[in-house]
């Protein structure tokens, strides 16, 4: 169970789309605009991916969203989604995509990511003590040739990619061996750095 400026609470046991989406919200949350969209929410919705049979139902009421895995009989709506691009809706069940539920739903399952430099300092200050962890995180961001420092130990770690990649990557969006491998973001670092880092990653993207 996680509490914020609203109330975003799993089941007991969570899939990681039921973690997925729950650290969607919670991002949500943060954002002044979407607070209140949130808090309003009242409904529930079924949030689908296009490709394969995972699924989430988000109640929403009173302030509380509840996400649980599965397809819930007495869904309002049905939403299939892209898993691979930020829930991408493709498709609407249930209602016109237009209407204020799929709207304001749509709305919080896709928060604007912040600056590059913010998302790193989110990931640092939520993973940088774990065991294992480099003593200095070096991100650098290609479209801006800027570097930005966080932690002041060795070894060092090297992150670069452009600032919309770092973005997505540091706020768990993209996971980051997902990067690495496609050459989304290069680095410069150790293999055991490279496990950590992912575990890391998986950490803000299941957890933050």
């Amino acid at each position: 169970m996680t509490r914020s400026a609203v109330s975003v609470v799993t089941e007991d046991d969570p899939t990681p789309l039921v973690l997925s989406v729950a650290r969607t919200l919670r991002a949500s949350a943060r954002v002044p605009e979407l607070l209140p969209v949130l808090r309003g929410l009242s409904g529930t919705v079924v949030v689908r991916s296009k490709d394969d049979p995972q699924a989430v139902t988000i109640r929403f009421a009173d302030g509380e969203s509840r996400v649980d895995h599965g397809v819930a009989a007495d869904h309002d709506l049905m939403l299939i989604v892209d898993l691979a691009d930020r829930f991408t809706i493709v498709e609407v069940r249930g209602s016109e995509p237009t209407a204020p539920l799929a709207d304001a739903v749509h709305s919080v399952l896709e928060p604007p990511l912040p600056p590059w430099r913010d998302a790193a300092t989110g990931f640092w200050e939520f993973t940088g003590s774990d065991p294992g962890m480099p003593g200095q995180l070096v991100v650098t961001c290609e479209d801006e040739q800027s570097e930005y420092v966080l932690g002041d130990g060795l070894p060092r770690y090297v992150v670069s990619g452009p600032s919309h990649t770092l973005a997505r990557v540091f706020t768990g969006t993209d996971t980051f061996l997902d990067a690495v491998f496609s050459g989304a973001v290069s680095i410069r670092g150790t293999l055991p750095q490279l496990s950590v880092m992912a575990g890391a990653s998986l950490k803000v993207r299941f957890h933050a």
